[in-house]
């Protein structure tokens, strides 16, 4: 493989350039160096992305009801500019272990897949990608490339039950989506081991669904799974306000625990926030509010440090978001600004920019910058951040 633009082989270390160009042992070595740069918090770092993220689509088949796509009627509908891709191939793919397909869409609505498919087998590049599940088994024309790229697949399901599912993700059927996981865990488990992708799972927690947690971590240990992210709904939108947690946190607590007590019994594997903080009962002694009854005060933790240890931000050292004309975005949390375009400064003098040294140098302080104080990694609870991370209404 020969670089799009010979002038990067003088900017490249020397662990670098010593090595074949887009080899999987030059990838190995790009990785080497990204984690070493991001162990001593580098603002100007040697390696490139490690993972990449393409919008090539922020188009959907469904409309969930908390999703901006839906919520947001002027929610654009784009898919990535042939150039921008071209582009993102020539220069990052080299790099790269992994690329995922869209961020903000059903990647398997992206335009060309098949040829991209391609692209990522010619690169020595695996495919990671987040989906509904809708369209997973009916592809077929290049379902067996798909499964033969793939490293990782998460399907995005809310609900264990066909009417609760169905009344999250509008314009999916449960049992349909429930046969095509089905249909995949068995084509998975009858490819070699080592080439076998690993199959997550995301679940959203609100009012609606927590309940349904046990019994999805049931369904997913029949799948066969690897993990199940849970994730807090994100209230963004006053319409949401009735299906946040936060207003019934004992509630969810109760069902939370009970998730984690299933997932032990089968083995299956968890990733979940913390319980909620419950209001602190009244003391003897304490004030009254003037009828007699103690104030009700919520014990609120203070927020949790941002320097590591336990706090440990891979984005800013290893991943980047690609939108669809270029815009180079460092990940995936919301609000997150877009650090320039790759199509008018060029990758390399972004990703070693002003801005991105600026969010490295900050982050593991008492004071990130920008939209980071606000992070998921940095606030896995709702109790500990504020409007501007989890809104309260």
């Amino acid at each position: 493989m020969q670089p799009a633009d010979p002038t990067i082989l003088d900017r490249l270390p020397p662990e670098l350039q010593e090595l074949e160009f887009g080899s999987p042992e030059f990838k190995d070595m790009n990785a080497r160096l990204a984690q070493q740069d991001e162990d001593a918090c580098a603002p100007v770092i040697r390696a490139m992305p490690t993972w990449i993220n393409l919008t090539g689509t922020t188009v959907c088949n469904l409309k969930c009801f908390m999703c901006n796509q839906f919520l947001d009627p002027d929610s654009p509908k784009w898919f990535m500019k042939d150039e921008v891709y071209e582009k993102v191939v020539n220069e990052l793919y080299p790099f790269a272990k992994t690329v995922q397909f869209s961020a903000f869409g059903e990647p398997l609505m992206t335009p060309g897949m098949e040829s991209k498919l391609d692209d990522l087998e010619r690169t020595n590049t695996k495919l990671e990608m987040v989906t509904n599940g809708t369209l997973m088994m009916r592809e077929s024309k290049f379902r067996e490339k798909l499964l033969k790229t793939l490293e990782l697949v998460t399907f995005s399901m809310d609900g264990a039950t066909r009417d609760t599912y169905n009344s999250v993700r509008t314009g999916a059927e449960f049992n349909e989506v429930v046969d095509n996981i089905r249909r995949f865990a068995e084509r998975r488990m009858e490819m070699p081991e080592a080439a076998r992708p690993k199959m997550n799972f995301n679940y959203i927690m609100m009012k609606r669904t927590v309940a349904e947690a046990p019994r999805f971590v049931e369904m997913v240990h029949e799948f066969g799974g690897d993990e199940i992210i849970f994730n807090h709904l994100v209230a963004f939108h006053p319409s949401l306000k009735d299906e946040n947690l936060g207003t019934c946190k004992e509630f969810a607590n109760e069902h939370m625990d009970r998730t984690r007590e299933v997932a032990k019994e089968l083995g299956v594997r968890l990733n979940m926030p913390p319980n909620f903080v419950l209001d602190a009962p009244p003391t003897n002694g304490a004030a009254t509010n003037g009828n007699g009854a103690a104030p009700s005060a919520e014990s609120k933790p203070s927020a949790r440090p941002c320097g590591p240890p336990p706090i440990k931000c891979w984005f800013l050292w290893k991943r980047v978001y690609i939108g669809v004309n270029g815009e180079v975005v460092p990940c995936c949390l919301a609000g997150i600004p877009h650090f320039g375009s790759m199509m008018d400064h060029g990758f390399w003098e972004i990703w070693n920019g002003e801005t991105y040294q600026t969010y490295r140098k900050h982050v593991f302080t008492e004071n990130p910058h920008g939209p980071c104080k606000n992070c998921y990694l940095i606030y896995p609870s709702p109790d500990q951040t504020d409007a501007e991370g989890y809104e309260k209404f």
